[in-house]
């Protein structure tokens, strides 16, 4: 499967006509059509049907799309490291990272390690759930997050992140200096699987909101305008500084935690293997 190929499916799916792909490619409408058969009949089975609206995925061309990303990101990562070969530089480390290690610790571990390697150069990617994908289709080089999402690959612990309970001032009683599990179960709970808050509470919520982004700041905005407490690990807390002053932060007991780390895929170079020590001896 060569890249044209590959590009010209991925442009019809996202913009969903033939014109329109043609268009951004600088090509013939024809062109794209002749293409699309091409790589269907390389691959032996349907990937587009026309529709009223343009084309659409086929069932076979939906269960593909995913390798077909990520042989698009693995193309897309052969061409810019033969490019930095080329120029006579090494390819750039490709990271992937919570939000959390990205706006605190990691600027200071990236700092570090250039000191001790100033040609290093770095590619850098937030995310949360999608780090795995990233990882498997060679997007990133390596995965900083933690072991529940990342525990399947080579994952190397270096941090316990504590959770504390984050509530609107005025729902617990001021003198309350720890909150219980229990007690922040009966709350109404702000809950956001993305910081995966169900997986480390013992209690089942009475009253629960879900909110399924990546971004702390709006569970943080949630809490602070009254409409739930929460719970979110030390990190993010110290991400989102200052905090508002209509939210209490409180250790939760028992006390529950996320284990942070890197991941990497099973077969590394050398480059990788170097930032993977580094790591360990500043955040181990």
């Amino acid at each position: 499967m060569d890249d044209i190929r590959l590009r010209t499916l991925l442009a019809a799916v996202r913009l969903g006509s033939f014109s329109k792909a043609a268009a951004e490619l600088h090509t013939t409408q024809s062109a794209v059509s002749q293409t699309m058969r091409r790589l269907e009949d390389e691959l032996g089975c349907a990937l587009l049907t026309r529709t009223h609206a343009g084309v659409a995925l086929t069932d076979e061309g939906r269960a593909l799309l995913p390798a077909l990303l990520a042989a698009d990101a693995a193309l897309a990562r052969v061409k810019e490291e033969a490019a930095d070969l080329r120029r006579g530089q090494e390819p750039p480390i490709a990271i992937g990272a919570f939000s959390s290690i990205s706006n605190t610790c990691l600027p200071r571990f990236l700092k570090g390690y250039q000191t001790a390697h100033p040609r290093v150069r770095y590619r850098i990617f937030i995310g949360t759930d999608i780090l795995s994908e990233w990882l498997l289709a060679g997007k990133i080089d390596i995965a900083l997050g933690d072991e529940m999402r990342l525990g399947n690959f080579g994952f190397t612990p270096l941090a316990d992140d504590r959770y504390f309970a984050v509530v609107p001032r005025g729902s617990i009683p001021e003198e309350k200096s720890t909150l219980t599990q229990d007690e922040l179960a009966h709350l109404p709970l702000l809950m956001a699987p993305r910081n995966a808050l169900g997986e480390h509470l013992e209690a089942q919520a009475d009253s629960q909101t879900i909110i399924d982004c990546d971004d702390d700041s709006t569970l943080l905005s949630m809490a602070a305008a009254g409409l739930g407490a929460t719970a979110m690990p030390a990190l993010s807390l110290k991400s989102l500084h200052p905090l508002p002053e209509s939210v209490r932060i409180l250790p939760l007991v028992p006390e529950t935690k996320r284990v942070l780390g890197y991941a990497t895929r099973k077969e590394i170079a050398p480059q990788m293997q170097a930032f993977g020590a580094y790591l360990k001896e500043v955040w181990g």
